[in-house]
């Protein structure tokens, strides 16, 4: 059904909002004409919802499982040995657990890399939301049939789902958990079927001289050698970077999402140099990452955790300015994913949500922007739009209390491990 959103505050004035087909249709200070669902959101403003473009969402069953650690130690002794336990119901569950998370604090796209991937689309058509999907791989032994096989079958069961809001990518984990055959084969099918590669680069020090130590080359002209660079690649952290990558990366057009709180809590070792990367060329997107290394999806706190960031550790207290974070959080992660959408104009997606003007946390009003980096909650959500239908309303979401049950009954198997 269309909708009608009539009183809402837009760029702070009073405004009616006319959504046709999941568009913003028009935007007007006068009535206008329809036969639309009628919204009134007096008392609210509006703004887009946000992309959180690098994540894990069934890792929320895993939340709070292993903390304190040293990165590799986390990865392998704690969680991958976890995760080979998760059937693909559990992964439905945490998904689902994932996605009530992200809408509750404004959330409408993520991108997302784990396994059983048609699982995590399940949990996300279910909730209403958008979501890119990637087909997911690791590869150290020679296993190189069975890895196209399984990409292959994966992107056919997602294909044959039919959802115009779900988009599959290619998923290679890491340069060091994917060999490099492979990896040129992944290079190689995402051109011939015009995908999108989403993978983890640079994430520490360690990575970056292993890899120089083993290629003799730094890691971004090691994925570009393979063919793994260009427009349509999406790198999570890119944190160890040099100036001659950086130069790469803006010439190629590359998107970097940017984890703040799991880069922070897994002592990477370095923040981002945001004002290196806010070249032409690179967009600059913001990710959670997932459950285990952040602890949440609440992308509420990652802008805070962003701009927070980037002036404690360059000692400028002008770097990395609310309304940038809230472009990244927003039309920049719509952007790596040729969605019309991260503006509340005519023409683009009406994806959006509506936020309480009468709370504590963004009174007195003095603008919008620095209140939704720097202060407010998913408390403050009243409502939540994707694609022009309301997935939130008085912040609530139906089925919550199952969601929660079920991701809990998954999670137990965990309890004394």
């Amino acid at each position: 059904m269309d909708l009608y959103i009539k009183n809402a505050s837009v760029n702070g004035k009073n405004k009616n909002i006319l959504i046709l087909e999941g568009i913003i249709k028009e935007i007007s200070p006068q009535d206008i004409k329809n036969d639309s669902q009628v919204f009134d959101a007096g008392g609210m403003t509006v703004l887009p919802s946000f992309f959180n473009t690098h994540t894990h969402a069934a890792m929320t069953l895993l939340r709070g499982y292993a903390d304190d650690m040293f990165l590799m130690d986390w990865l392998t002794n704690k969680i991958w040995p976890a995760e080979s336990k998760l059937t693909a119901d559990d992964i439905y569950w945490g998904s689902k657990l994932a996605c009530l998370e992200m809408i509750k604090s404004g959330t409408t796209f993520f991108n997302d890399m784990y396994w059983h991937c048609e699982e995590t689309v399940k949990a996300a058509v279910d909730l209403g939301m958008r979501g890119a999907v990637s087909g997911t791989f690791i590869s150290k032994d020679g296993n190189k049939n069975e890895v196209i096989q399984n990409v292959e079958n994966t992107r056919k069961k997602i294909l044959n789902y039919s959802n115009s809001n779900i988009i599959f990518t290619l998923g290679p984990h890491a340069i060091y958990t994917v060999s490099r055959d492979i990896l040129e084969w992944a290079a190689e099918f995402a051109k011939n079927n015009d995908l999108i590669i989403h993978t983890h680069i640079s994430e520490t020090k360690k990575e970056y001289d292993d890899c120089i130590a083993a290629h003799n080359m730094k890691p971004i002209f090691y994925l570009d050698k393979l063919g793994l660079i260009s427009p349509k690649t999406i790198l999570a952290h890119a944190v160890w970077l040099d100036d001659d990558e950086i130069e790469l990366l803006a010439a190629k057009g590359v998107t970097i999402s940017h984890n703040p709180v799991s880069n922070m809590k897994l002592a990477v070792g370095k923040a981002m140099d945001y004002k290196k990367l806010n070249l032409p060329g690179i967009n600059i997107t913001l990710g959670t990452d997932g459950c285990s290394s952040n602890n949440n999806l609440d992308m509420l706190e990652s802008m805070k955790f962003a701009s927070l960031l980037q002036k404690f550790a360059y000692n400028d207290s002008c770097r990395l300015t609310s309304g940038e974070t809230f472009q990244m959080a927003t039309n920049n992660g719509a952007k790596a994913f040729g969605i019309n959408a991260g503006l509340i104009e005519p023409g683009f997606k009406a994806d959006m949500m509506l936020i309480k003007n009468n709370t504590i946390e963004n009174t007195p009003g003095y603008n919008i922007y620095s209140d939704i980096v720097y202060s407010m909650k998913g408390s403050c959500i009243d409502t939540v739009i994707c694609d022009g239908k309301i997935i939130m309303r008085n912040s609530q979401i139906e089925g919550e209390e199952e969601i929660i049950a079920k991701a809990r009954e998954a999670a137990k198997k965990f309890k004394n491990n």
